[in-house]
């Protein structure tokens, strides 16, 4: 089969054409920070206006942009670090918080960055996204925090001390320097959400920043002080409307199962032959049958097994897949206690999976609690389908 597509190429290139104009479009607009107005040459140049489609927020703050096209604030030359981008020329750096003041100055410990954007269209209620962003912590920093993230809004918003915003995405800690890491999520849109808004969002009072590495050497550097990230090419394509997922019923050999219909010659193996969990398609969540956990825990039952099996086999045959591993609740109890079990349950097949020998780079996961409910939590049907793990190939 494979040979047969490559014969396609050859002798059909207007159906690589074809393929290629029914890729995803990203919402975000110029998520690769390309698009500038002014080659920057100084600091803060996100505040004057030297991006396109991206303002500060508030507008007094001072983000940072740096392009191959200046000598002094390129990637591979600034101030704050040398990295290349990840896609393109250009990228951003944002001061998420102050660690300590040089001068004992209190006030600026309150200061932090944030950039926002229009998407390309308003996104969809109930409807399920998947975002995607680069992100690298300053070589020269000493200050790491966790919860960076990304806030989905209907209107603009006004970023300041005296609020605190709940982001559909956050990171966990992120202290990794001088390479760029992935950060894959998923959100559901209430919907008419129109704007992105980059950064940190808990309130001050929350000790999210710590020290971490200190060095001398670097210590007149702008960003030691600080916890200075860099961002790249961020993208929200559309994932799903909630559409019931695949069930894990394995198939039995001899397998009869019905190949995709439209096959546009970018398919990948495990697109066109059947798995245990039948024929995948990327982003499409597949639940884990019978991946079960102690009452109120994320213990797993030794019964889980069987099913996670499953799923080893495949990422060992398949060795190109990433997925990404979701954790739901029904809404019984607390919300914020439910979003901690569904995490919690998330990280426990991820554990698993890399105790038997599958890289973490493969491997993301995340909870949602009861905010993706497949049935109607008031019945105790409802319940049980709604209390789950999934799983989805990532499409990239």
């Amino acid at each position: 089969m494979l040979i047969f597509l490559r014969y396609i190429f050859l002798f059909l290139p207007f159906l690589v054409c074809k393929a290629q104009t029914k890729q995803t479009p990203n919402f975000i607009i110029d998520g690769s920070f390309e698009d500038y107005q002014d080659c920057p040459d100084a600091f803060g140049s996100v505040r004057i206006g030297g991006l396109k489609y991206w303002k500060a927020t508030p507008p007094d703050c001072t983000p940072d942009y740096f392009h191959q096209c200046s000598k002094e604030f390129s990637p591979k030359n600034n101030p704050c670090g040398n990295l290349e981008a990840q896609e393109g020329k250009g990228y951003l750096g944002l001061i998420v918080r102050v660690g300590e003041s040089p001068e004992k100055n209190t006030d600026e410990l309150f200061y932090r960055e944030h950039v926002q954007a229009r998407l390309r269209e308003p996104l969809k209620s109930r409807n399920r996204y998947i975002f995607t962003m680069y992100i690298s912590l300053s070589e020269y920093s000493c200050f790491a925090l966790s919860k960076l993230g990304a806030y989905f809004s209907k209107h603009p918003v006004l970023v300041n001390d005296k609020l605190e915003f709940r982001p559909q995405i956050q990171t966990d800690f992120m202290d990794t320097k001088q390479k760029w890491v992935k950060i894959v999520d998923t959100l559901v849109a209430e919907g008419d959400e129109q704007y992105i808004t980059l950064g940190e969002f808990s309130s001050f009072s929350k000790k999210d920043i710590r020290k971490i590495d200190e060095k001398p050497e670097h210590k007149q550097r702008f960003s030691y002080h600080r916890a200075y990230y860099f961002f790249d090419n961020l993208s929200l394509v559309w994932l799903d409307a909630l559409a019931d997922p695949i069930l894990a019923d394995p198939p039995q050999p001899p397998y009869k199962l019905t190949a995709p219909k439209e096959l546009t010659g970018f398919e990948k193996p495990w697109q066109l032959e059947p798995t245990e969990f039948g024929y995948l398609q990327p982003n499409k969540p597949i639940i884990l049958k019978n991946v079960l956990f102690e009452f109120g825990k994320a213990v797993l039952l030794e019964n889980s097994k069987k099913e996670l099996n499953k799923l080893l086999r495949l990422l060992n045959e398949y060795k190109e897949i990433k997925i990404m591993i979701s954790g739901h609740t029904d809404e019984i109890g607390k919300p914020e206690d439910n979003l901690k079990l569904s995490d919690a349950r998330a990280k426990a097949v991820h554990e698993y999976l890399i105790k038997n020998g599958i890289s973490e780079n493969r491997l993301f996961y995340r909870g949602y609690g009861a905010s993706q409910p497949l049935e109607n939590n008031k019945t105790e049907v409802g319940r049980k389908k709604n209390r789950r793990v999934e799983f989805f190939v990532i499409d990239e």
